[in-house]
């Protein structure tokens, strides 16, 4: 009795797997089109992959130790400035006072 009543059971759950494995056609059409959008999609992202790999190499690196060396550059070009300014400063100072000199010592 009890292994009749299991093979039946089992026999209609077969029957209704059996049943439900039918294809909807609804099912079928949703299916082609996310496989369809799946490829699609695939696609893409092999062409994103590709326009990764040719991309130039990033160069933030040597842009900012440029940069450091264009302050240290423009530091440097203030204190040459400054010491051209200084330098011009004593040269008209001791032009007046070569001038002075002549002025006083004439040679006659």
């Amino acid at each position: 009795m009890m292994s009749s009543r299991r093979s039946f059971s089992i026999l209609i759950l077969v029957a209704l797997a059996c049943a439900s494995c039918s294809d909807d056609l609804k099912l079928v059409e949703k299916r082609e089109q996310q496989k369809a959008e799946i490829a699609r999609l695939k696609g893409e992202l092999a062409l994103i992959d590709e326009k990764l790999k040719n991309l130039p190499p990033d160069v933030s690196a040597d842009l900012a130790v440029a940069k450091q060396l264009a302050e240290k550059q423009a530091a440097e070009v203030a204190g040459l400035e400054n010491e051209v300014a200084d330098l011009e400063a004593r040269k008209r100072a001791l032009q007046s006072e070569f001038d002075a000199y002549r002025a006083k010592y004439q040679i006659k």
